[in-house]
């Protein structure tokens, strides 16, 4: 008795509603993929944004002891003046620290006023070595300012009071007091500088005061933004 002959199965493809959920997958997962990796990243940026903060603040605890006094020109001095450096809309860009820390001879000009590093780094000693970045993020720029990882400058708030002779108060509108004075650009609803000798922070990716805001004098709420502080 011959064999029955059996007809081979068909193989069937994808429907296309099939191949439309299965992309619909896809593009879903590489959107959640994608969403995680920009948070570690900037996560990391924030991470490398506060170890720029630690070695400009060591560079600048170094000079103090060596000086007794804070780095800013001698002319500020005599007041007590606190000082702020790198805020986009003033008058100083942090590049002056930089060189007082690095040690190198320059002269600032800004806006009529004359900062020389030799006046302040007499001995001309090195206190602390910042990074190159030509593109500047995340390293002193070709300009000789010292940027953060999303390429805006650091703000560096310096308390004027010490090396001075007056008699200090609490708070006198950042001349001659004790408090750390920064024109509301680093205070928040939930946090701001006092005391502190210095501060430094980063308005973050969108570089923008808080969540957005468009004025950097606004007082925000810091919790829920992505600005990074170091106080």
């Amino acid at each position: 008795m011959e064999p029955i002959a059996r007809k081979p199965r068909e193989v069937q493809g994808f429907t296309l509603v099939e191949l439309l959920v299965v992309l619909g997958i896809i593009v879903v997962l590489a959107a959640l993929s994608f969403m995680g990796a920009s948070r570690f990243i900037e996560s990391g940026r924030k991470v490398q944004t506060l170890a720029q903060f630690r070695d400009f603040q060591a560079g600048l605890a170094s000079f103090e002891v060596d000086y007794m006094k804070p780095p800013i020109p001698e002319d500020k001095r005599p007041q007590g003046h606190d000082t702020i450096y790198g805020d986009p809309n003033g008058l100083y860009h942090n590049g002056f620290l930089v060189s007082v820390l690095v040690g190198v001879s320059k002269e600032f000009a800004y806006g009529g006023e004359t900062f020389r590093v030799d006046a302040v780094n007499l001995l001309k000693q090195s206190y602390v070595e910042f990074p190159f970045k030509g593109d500047k993020k995340g390293g002193v720029g070709p300009d000789g300012n010292l940027y953060d990882p999303w390429g805006a400058e650091i703000i560096v708030a310096v308390n004027g009071f010490k090396g001075t002779d007056l008699d200090l108060v609490d708070f006198n509108n950042g001349t001659s007091d004790t408090r750390l004075h920064t024109w509301g650009l680093a205070e928040y609803t939930d946090t701001k500088p006092r005391n502190q000798s210095y501060v430094f922070w980063s308005y973050g990716k969108d570089k923008k005061k808080g969540k957005n805001g468009a004025n950097p004098g606004t007082i925000l709420p810091y919790a829920g933004s992505d600005d990074v502080i170091s106080w």
